[in-house]
């Protein structure tokens, strides 16, 4: 570096203007070579990147669904399962009295006194109805927990909108609205 500050000084005014200007000109073809060039460049080559992990991400996903539905006797079966538990879990006609043994049922599993239970009048609900059940049960905490525990995994989609609980002691009073679906048939 001494070498070239030396040179600059020994060499005329216009020579030294030609080396600044030169090294001037130098830096920024580069700096222009880096923003004008370089970096849309590294942007684009970023976003292919991107673009072919979503797409090999899709092809994949695509390729394990083929092999896991190799055998169409099997997926035809295991999709016939799968409309049936549907059709159960919102079938085509309310079976009210069905879904009310039902809580009866759960409520002597769950070891919960069903003081209560009052059906009110069908609502549309999009393309199915729903029926909402009034419900009054009386027990322990972790009786009703059992209880809202059955009725989340039973075999009906049930879906309880209103629920005011009052404790007595050991003994809790739930007041509950449980909703239920159909879905006519076309």
């Amino acid at each position: 570096m001494d070498k070239f500050l030396r040179k600059i000084q020994t060499c005329s005014k216009e020579d030294a203007y030609r080396i600044i200007a030169s090294l001037a000109g130098t830096l920024l073809g580069g700096l222009l070579f880096y923003f004008a060039l370089h970096r849309p460049l590294a942007a684009a080559a970023e976003e292919y990147a991107r673009q072919a992990a979503e797409t090999t991400q899709k092809i994949t996903a695509v390729t394990n669904f083929q092999n896991a539905h190799l055998n169409m006797k099997e997926y035809r079966g295991e999709l016939k399962k799968r409309e049936q538990r549907v059709r159960q879990y919102l079938p085509e006609s309310m079976e009210q009295g069905g879904f009310i043994l039902y809580l009866k049922r759960l409520a002597l599993q769950s070891k919960m006194e069903l003081q209560m239970v009052s059906p009110q009048k069908n609502e549309p609900f999009g393309e199915a109805l729903c029926l909402p059940i009034k419900l009054k049960l009386t027990g322990t905490y972790f009786c009703l927990l059992k209880f809202l525990q059955g009725l989340q995994e039973g075999e009906r989609l049930a879906v309880v909108k209103n629920m005011s609980i009052i404790s007595r002691g050991d003994v809790l009073e739930a007041d509950m609205l449980v909703n239920i679906y159909a879905v006519p048939a076309k």
